[in-house]
């Protein structure tokens, strides 16, 4: 039997959330409409209505939503001409495009490192290329156009824009990443002609000059680089993320979504057992992606300069999410979580997206090894200069030989059934580290375990 999507081919989902600011993006990433703040923000950066949504994380999250086709949401961060704007995005794919429904909007003035004078700086002349100045947002602060670029007051008009607003690749896509083009075939927006993008010097200094010469046809002969090691560790590692990671998501969201299609008889009747084959393959198929995303985690926190924004944050707010996003997945094993109740604060300092995901991973944990019909507790408390969220459970509990080893990466305690990779709390610790807490164990055989994330509250 041939499971399909449905007719948009697209994942249906619940209606996006009432009072949102929202949009229309067609399936090239074009903007067809869009309410105010966001809008303005759109023409704010060099795009107009019928062109390409010019808010490169919000662009970044439509083409990954409509590469797999279901609905996605994520805390994101812009930054406009004079401020940071941190929101909710929720994007709902269909057979044209993607509606966007932004909530949550909110602005906050940009770093000083990122309005430095350095527009002041004199910017060398090329008449046979080009050269850009960009802050540490990746914005444009200085443009010498090329000699025939029209038009001609591009020195102004691109000033404060993403750098995707002027440059794109070879094969028409965008510049997200303006450290990573050294050595690349690049076109100016409006222009004909093929360029070769330089970088030179430390792509980290405050105010990098990329420079762009007229591609000819030698770049092509002598373009073959050195062939690079078999296995390069550290570049393949760098590469997971950016490449790897979204190439595997994009098949195994298929797999999953089809075999939940057959598992769920939506096509018609089909026989018990090939029903709960289905139903295994969307598992393995999550558990992989779990992987997936696990992986990609670890290369983020393990990267040099990682760090978390610092920002006001309700731990009892997050508790409550947590326990509603699980809430089925614990309901399954009639688990009951006993959660914060809803008049519950607790105001603590670290990074909204961070803080949640740590403690799903702490909560999920303990769904998986807490015995069934069992109850899990979400408890607050804190002191002078400090707030914590502990996650107890009925589960088998751990020795102390186990507690030393728990944290440590890609350990499972012997454990090899439960479709785990062992990243979890590695990867959960040293997010709560990052955020100048710490993520604690208590436990002993036979009594549970409490995890506790603590964090700072100033």
């Amino acid at each position: 039997m041939n499971a399909q999507m449905p007719a948009s081919g697209v994942e249906p989902g619940p209606a996006l959330p009432a009072g949102a600011t929202t949009a229309r993006v067609d399936r090239n990433g074009c903007l067809v409409r869009a309410d105010e703040p966001l809008l303005q923000l759109h023409h704010d950066l060099g795009g107009s209505i019928a062109s390409e949504l010019a808010v490169p994380p919000l662009l970044d999250l439509v083409r990954h939503c409509l590469r797999l086709g279901m609905r996605l949401s994520r805390p994101v961060t812009a930054a406009s001409p004079s401020a940071l704007i941190d929101l909710w995005c929720e994007c709902a794919p269909d057979a044209t495009g993607a509606t966007l429904a932004l909530t949550r909007w909110a602005e906050r003035p940009l770093p000083a490192s990122a309005v430095a004078p350095h527009a002041t700086l004199p910017l060398p002349s090329d008449p046979h290329g080009a050269n850009i100045r960009l802050d540490r947002l990746g914005r444009i602060i200085q443009f010498n156009p090329p000699h025939g670029f029209i038009p001609a007051d591009a020195g102004e008009r691109f000033l404060l824009k993403p750098l995707s607003a002027l440059l794109h690749t070879d094969d028409d896509e965008p510049i997200e990443n303006p450290l990573s083009i050294d050595g690349q075939r690049v076109r100016l927006v409006g222009d004909t002609r093929c360029w070769i993008a330089s970088l030179p010097g430390d792509a980290e200094t405050p105010a990098p000059v990329l420079t762009l010469r007229e591609a000819s046809p030698l770049d092509d002969a002598d373009a073959t680089p050195p062939l690079p090691p078999l296995f390069d560790g550290e570049r393949i590692g760098h590469l997971f993320g950016s490449q790897i990671g979204p190439a595997l998501r994009l098949p195994i969201g298929r797999i999953i979504a089809n075999a939940e299609t057959i598992g769920g008889r939506l096509e018609g009747p089909l026989r018990a057992d090939y029903a709960g084959y289905a139903s295994d393959i969307a598992s393995a198929g999550r558990h992989l992606l779990a992987l997936v995303d696990d992986l990609a985690d670890l290369e983020a926190i393990e990267a040099s300069g990682f760090s978390a924004a610092r920002e006001p944050v309700d731990l009892a707010d997050l508790s409550r999410r947590a326990a509603g996003l699980l809430a089925l997945k614990a309901a399954d094993r009639q688990i009951r979580i006993d959660k914060p109740a809803d008049d519950e604060m607790q105001p603590a300092v670290g990074e909204f997206r961070r803080v949640l995901q740590v403690l799903l991973n702490l909560l999920g944990n303990a769904i998986n090894y807490a015995p069934d019909g069992s109850m899990i507790w979400l408890r607050l408390d804190d002191g002078p200069g400090w707030a914590s969220v502990t996650v107890a459970d009925q589960g088998p509990g751990l020795s102390s030989e186990d507690q030393q080893r728990l944290f440590n990466k890609w350990e499972r305690l012997g454990r090899s059934g439960d479709g785990g990779s062992g990243l979890g709390l590695y990867i959960s610790r040293r997010l709560a580290l990052v955020m100048d807490g710490d993520l604690t164990i208590e436990s002993a055989p036979g009594q549970g375990a409490r995890f506790t994330l603590m964090l700072p509250t100033v």
